[in-house]
C-alpha cells in the first residue's frame, strides 16, 4: 500500500503530488458555496452513518481541515474567483445544473479541485489550501499541518472497484495502474465490484482514505473507459485531461438516456449524425 508523499507541497506544484509513484458549488456565483460543501459532505456512495471504527478519527481530522479551507475561500469575499474557477471547471468537464442528479457530486468534486488544485491567481501560483497549511505551521499545529499537506498531495483519478470488505475497499487506478487498499469505515451503498468512479485518495496516518469526490460512471462502461484512457495517454493526455473528458461523457449519459452508456463512452467525442448532440 502506498501513501502520500512527504514532499513539501508549498514548493513546486502543490496539487500535482499523489499517493502513488506513477501519479503525476452550489452555484458558481452564489455566496453560499462553503455551506453547500459542509451540507453535502456525505455522498451517495457513503450515505448513512458517520465514520466509526478504524480510520474514523483520521477522517474527522481531514474533514475538519477541508471544511476550514472551503469555509475560508468559498465565501462572498471570493465570489469573483469562484465564478472564474467554476467557468474553467465547466469548460473542461461540461456544465451540470442544479436540478440534475449529478449536481451534488459535481459540487463536491468542484470544491475539492478549487481549493486543492487550482491556483488562486496566476501571480500566486498556489492553491488556497497552501495558505491554511502555512497558517497551521506558524501556529505549531502539527496535526493540522499533516492533514493540510495530505489534502494537497492527494490523488484524483479514475478507479475500478476490485473488492469490497468490512472497513476496506480495494481499487485499481485505470490511468496509473497502481493498486490501493482504502480504509473506509462507512458502508458503500449501491456500489459493486467492477464499478468505475472518479475519486480522490488521501494518504494520512499510515492509511489511504477517501476524500469527498465520488463521480460514478455507468455500469458496463469500464472497457470503453479503459480504451479512452489508453488512447488519450498515447496522445499525450494528462491525468486531469482523461478524468475530465470521462466526466464529460458521464454528463452526456445524463442528457441522452435513450442511448446505451457503453455506446456513448465508446464513441467519445460526438460525431456528426451520431444522434448524441454537441459537447456538453
Amino acid at each position: 500500500m502506498t501513501h502520500a508523499s512527504e514532499d513539501d507541497p508549498t514548493e513546486g506544484e502543490a496539487a500535482a503530488g499523489a499517493v502513488d509513484p506513477g501519479a503525476s458549488a452550489a452555484s458558481a456565483t452564489a455566496p453560499g458555496v462553503a455551506g453547500a460543501a459542509t451540507a453535502g459532505a456525505k455522498t451517495a456512495a457513503t450515505a448513512g452513518a458517520e465514520p466509526a471504527g478504524p480510520g474514523a478519527h483520521a477522517h474527522a481530522v481531514l474533514a475538519a481541515v477541508i471544511d476550514e479551507i472551503i469555509e475560508r475561500f468559498g465565501g462572498v469575499a471570493h465570489t469573483s474567483v469562484i465564478t472564474a474557477a467554476r467557468q474553467e471547471y465547466d469548460a473542461r468537464r461540461g456544465r451540470v445544473f442544479e436540478d440534475e442528479a449529478l449536481w451534488e457530486a459535481w459540487t463536491q468534486a468542484f470544491l475539492e479541485w478549487y481549493v486543492l488544485e487550482r491556483p488562486m491567481s496566476e501571480a500566486q501560483g498556489r492553491p488556497a489550501a497552501v495558505q491554511v497549511l502555512e497558517d497551521a505551521r506558524r501556529q505549531g499545529d502539527t496535526r493540522r499541518v499533516a492533514a493540510a499537506r495530505a489534502w494537497l498531495v492527494s490523488h484524483r483519478s479514475l478507479f475500478e472497484v476490485r473488492a469490497l470488505a468490512a472497513g476496506r475497499v480495494e481499487l485499481h487506478d485505470l490511468i496509473g495502474g497502481a493498486q490501493f487498499s482504502v480504509c473506509e469505515p462507512r458502508a458503500f451503498a449501491g456500489v459493486s465490484v467492477g464499478d468505475v468512479a472518479e475519486m480522490r485518495l488521501i494518504g494520512f496516518e499510515d492509511e489511504v482514505l477517501f476524500g469527498r469526490t465520488f463521480c460514478y460512471h455507468p455500469s458496463g462502461t469500464r472497457d470503453a473507459i479503459a480504451a479512452q484512457v489508453r488512447d488519450m495517454r498515447a496522445q499525450g493526455g494528462s491525468r486531469q485531461d482523461i478524468v475530465d473528458f470521462c466526466a464529460s461523457l458521464r454528463i452526456r449519459c445524463q442528457r441522452y438516456r435513450h442511448v446505451p452508456p457503453a455506446r456513448i463512452y465508446a464513441a467519445g467525442r460526438p460525431q456528426q449524425g451520431d444522434g448524441l448532440g454537441a459537447s456538453p
